[in-house]
C-alpha cells in the first residue's frame, strides 16, 4: 500500500512540473513576494560553501542553488544539480548556457541517489521536501552522500509563528497565487497541490526531528517571519 502511494504520487509530481516548468520560477516569486531569491542566497551563504567543495543540488528543479554554488566555488570544485524532471533541468542548463557557470546536470531520483556514501561536502535541497513521497528516506538519502561533519542545508515553505500572518499566507496562495497560476497557464490543479503542500507540511520541530533520526545535528532557522524555513544539518561522526 504505502509502496503504491510513493510511486503513485512520485508520478504526480513528475506530470506537474513538467506541465509547469516555463513557469515554475515566475510561480515562486509570486507565491514568496519575490523573496525567495533573497533565501536561496541566505542559504548558500549560511551554509558556508568555498572553493575546492563537492556539492549537490538535490531536486534542483530550474537550477537557481546549484548555479548559486557554482559561483561561490569558481569552477574549483564540483557542483552537481540532480532532478526527476526532464523538463526542469532543461530550463536549468538554459540558464547555465547564459550565465557560464560549471554545473553537472544529472537526472536521478532523491530517494535513491546514484553516488557513494560520504561523497560530498554540502547537500542542498530547496522547496522540495515536501515533494518527496517519504519524507525521511530522502533526508536520510541526503545525509548518506554526505562526507562527516558535511552539512545538508535545506530550503523549505515555512509556517509563521504568527496566526495572523499564517491565515493571511495560506489565503494568499489559494486565492490570487493559485488563480494567476491558472489563468497563465491555463491548468489550475498543480498550483492547487502547490499551495495543499505548503499548508499541509510538517511543523519545523517535526522536520528538525526527522533530521535529527537521520544522523545530524539539526536546527531551524525561520525566515522572514517565518514566510521560510532553512534547516542546517551537521553530520554526525560515528566512532
Amino acid at each position: 500500500m504505502a509502496e503504491r502511494f510513493c510511486e503513485t504520487k512520485s508520478l504526480f509530481i513528475h506530470q506537474l512540473f513538467t506541465t509547469i516548468a516555463s513557469r515554475y520560477d515566475w510561480f515562486n516569486r509570486l507565491a514568496s513576494f519575490s523573496l525567495d531569491a533573497r533565501w536561496r542566497r541566505w542559504a548558500v551563504a549560511e551554509s558556508g560553501v568555498r572553493q575546492g567543495m563537492d556539492i549537490l543540488d538535490v531536486c534542483t528543479g530550474t537550477g537557481d542553488v546549484a548555479l548559486l554554488c557554482a559561483q561561490h566555488t569558481d569552477g574549483a570544485g564540483l557542483v552537481i544539480g540532480l532532478d526527476f524532471n526532464e523538463a526542469m533541468l532543461k530550463q536549468a542548463g538554459q540558464k547555465q548556457q547564459a550565465r557560464r557557470l560549471l554545473v553537472r546536470w544529472l537526472q536521478g531520483n532523491a530517494q535513491a541517489l546514484p553516488f557513494r556514501s560520504s561523497s560530498f561536502d554540502r547537500v542542498f535541497i530547496g522547496f522540495s521536501t515536501r515533494n518527496l513521497s517519504d519524507l525521511k528516506q530522502g533526508l536520510c538519502e541526503m545525509v548518506r552522500v554526505l562526507k562527516p561533519n558535511g552539512q545538508l542545508v535545506v530550503l523549505e515553505t515555512g509556517r509563521p509563528a504568527n496566526p495572523v500572518v499564517r491565515a493571511g499566507y495560506f489565503l494568499f496562495l489559494f486565492t490570487i497565487a493559485r488563480l494567476i497560476g491558472g489563468l497563465l497557464t491555463g491548468r489550475l490543479w498543480p498550483f492547487t497541490y502547490l499551495a495543499r503542500s505548503v499548508r499541509g507540511f510538517v511543523s519545523p520541530s517535526e522536520f528538525v526531528s526527522f533530521l535529527k533520526t537521520c544522523g545530524t545535528d539539526a536546527c531551524h532557522i525561520p525566515l522572514s517571519f517565518g514566510l521560510a524555513s532553512l534547516y542546517i544539518a551537521h553530520k554526525r561522526v560515528v566512532g
